[in-house]
């Protein structure tokens, strides 16, 4: 991916309980004074950065549509209160959300052409979580492998270990149960499921080999939001999180992604394509979960997916 970005920089970003200044930082790929619509990127997690959905920067070049991505608190260029790991009073959905808000209040994007949101995986907690109180300014929703309650991803999670070879299987319930994931075991084990069910590019490429690097279980804002163990069997502020009930306030049009062999399976995704009326759906063959780093056939064909569906004329029009 090397499309130039156009600006980046710092938002200011007031958490209540936080005794020290925080920063959102932001990337802007393409301009936002042509009256076009942007695009705001949700990332994945918790741990990962923006950086891994940077090949939705694409959509700039290819569609003409501003792309605007940004770490949230806790990860990448943005403050990190490392001194409140996983402290599940300040890890809570409402304050990604109120930072969200905070974005599209510090660019004016809720006026004008509006906005259309990306979120993936974590990135899809927080789109639907911010969508179903119907935000002025909302035009399209995209949604990657999304999940409409903590317990249904949960769920899709221990679904996807269940399909490993039993010593496997083993391995990753003992360092869940013990909260040990430093031996070679666990290692050997959890590899096995990122290469099935979160990336099935061999070799692995090197952004996803950083992100496993640079996420190892548990992070201060994990420890927080999903508990110390990766499959959520002991969760944290998130145990209770379910937007399901409220998915049908959600009027804009949707387009849901996943792929064949996603650690969201399509019993988890579902369960959200149902509850929006304006939804459709679309399940990539022989991917997984971070699809863009599954080889430029799988990549391209999303982007373009994405794309079209972004790039189509309201009805109004």
């Amino acid at each position: 991916m090397d499309v130039p970005f156009d600006q980046e920089g710092f938002i200011p970003f007031k958490v209540p309980t936080v005794d020290k200044p925080c920063f959102t930082y932001y990337k802007i790929f393409g301009s936002l004074s042509e009256g076009k619509t942007p695009l705001v990127c949700l990332h994945a997690g918790p741990g990962h950065p923006h950086q891994l959905q940077l090949d939705f920067a694409e959509l700039w070049p290819r569609y003409g549509q501003p792309v605007i991505f940004y770490d949230m608190v806790g990860f990448g260029q943005a403050t990190h209160i490392d001194e409140r790991a996983g402290d599940q009073d300040l890890w809570q959905m409402s304050m990604f959300t109120a930072e969200l808000e905070n974005v599209i209040r510090h660019f004016d994007l809720q006026d004008g052409p509006g906005f259309d949101i990306l979120g993936v995986s974590l990135g899809a907690f927080l789109a639907l979580d911010f969508a179903v109180h119907q935000p002025k300014g909302l035009r399209r929703l995209v949604l990657g492998s999304p999940t409409g309650s903590f317990a249904a991803w949960a769920e899709s999670m221990q679904a996807r270990k269940n399909e490993l070879p039993p010593d496997l299987q083993h391995d990753i319930t003992k360092a869940c149960d013990t909260l040990h994931f430093q031996s070679d075991a666990w290692r050997k084990a959890w590899l096995v499921f990122n290469r099935r069910y979160i990336c099935r590019a061999d070799p692995m490429p090197e952004r996803m080999r950083k992100a496993m690097s640079e996420n190892k279980p548990p992070n201060g804002v994990m420890l927080g939001l999903m508990g110390p163990c990766p499959l959520g069997t002991r969760p944290g502020s998130l145990r209770t999180w379910n937007v399901l009930p409220h998915l049908s306030n959600i009027s804009v049009n949707t387009f849901i992604w996943n792929g064949e062999f996603d650690v969201m399976n399509d019993h988890c995704v579902q369960k959200v394509y149902e509850c929006i009326a304006s939804a459709r759906w679309y399940t990539f063959p022989r991917a997984s979960h971070i699809i863009t780093l599954e080889g430029d056939k799988l990549r391209n064909d999303l982007i373009d997916k994405v794309g079209s569906f972004l790039a189509q004329p309201d009805v109004h029009e």
